[in-house]
């Protein structure tokens, strides 16, 4: 009986054994969302190459455009992540806004990965708690 490692399987165990160490080393708290806007600024310019203004004032048809031509699959659910979590944060008046762009980028990561984790809808239905709170 031989076994056998698949690149999924391997690279869960991977992550498992990450997130393990970072709460080993970091405390309970190492997975506690930023909530100052200084750290999401820094987020958008370092792993997207745009300013935060620029994907508040973008609209859904332009963000569509720019999700498919300048971003690789991979940088979509980074950046539903991102915007998500700025969103939740935000106390500009552009919560909203952030909240709706995070949920277009989401279902259309889900869409374009064909993968669909638990996590994702739960990020999906706290999206669309907070916006009818709004």
């Amino acid at each position: 009986m031989g076994l056998s490692f698949k690149k999924d399987v391997l690279m869960n165990w991977i992550e498992e054994i990450g997130k393990f160490l970072r709460i080993w080393t970091e405390g309970h708290d190492a997975f506690a969302e930023p909530s100052d806007p200084a750290v999401f600024e820094g987020a958008y310019e370092k792993f997207f190459e745009k300013s935060r203004n620029y994907f508040i004032n973008i609209s859904e048809s332009e963000l569509a455009v720019y999700l498919k031509e300048d971003l690789q699959v991979q940088q979509l659910h980074p950046l539903a992540l991102t915007l998500l979590f700025d969103g939740l944060n935000a106390a500009d008046g552009s919560q909203e806004n952030l909240l709706r762009k995070a949920k277009l980028i989401l279902n259309l990561a889900m869409a374009e990965t064909a993968s669909f984790a638990f996590q994702d809808y739960q990020y999906l239905a706290m999206i669309d708690n907070k916006l009818k709170s709004l």
